[in-house]
């Protein structure tokens, strides 16, 4: 499933489509692997850095609804942090980052601590 966005004129006497562009869901899991990266405390389920392109849709699932994107994370969180401020730090970067670069709505981002990793930081 792809998510499609169309680009049409301001003008009404010019209503013609301007062209679409197409974010494979792959394209948005990587973009929300990377953000999740980013965050300190965060890792893969298996305590490992996040893994980049199509690795890290084992840990990324993303559905597409009517041109909003909904994502699930599974994560590992580095001992000793607040789980909470951690996965709000997460939701947030991945949403933020998610719609900044693609322009589509993020409905939610959606967070399952899988495990707690001990971590060099």
């Amino acid at each position: 499933m792809k998510a499609e966005r169309t680009s049409r004129s301001n003008k009404p006497e010019e209503q013609e489509e301007a062209g679409k562009i197409s974010v494979a869901k792959e394209v948005i899991a990587t973009i929300a692997g990377l953000a999740a990266s980013e965050v300190p405390g965060v890792c893969s389920p298996k305590g490992e850095r996040f893994p980049q392109g199509s690795a890290v849709q084992r840990y990324v699932h993303t559905e597409l609804l009517e041109g909003r994107v909904r994502l699930s994370l599974s994560v590992s969180i580095g001992y000793g942090r607040v789980l909470p401020e951690v996965v709000q730090e997460l939701q947030e970067k991945v949403k933020t980052e998610v719609e900044r670069l693609t322009t589509l709505p993020v409905e939610a981002v959606d967070v399952e601590v899988v495990g707690i990793v001990e971590t060099e930081a």
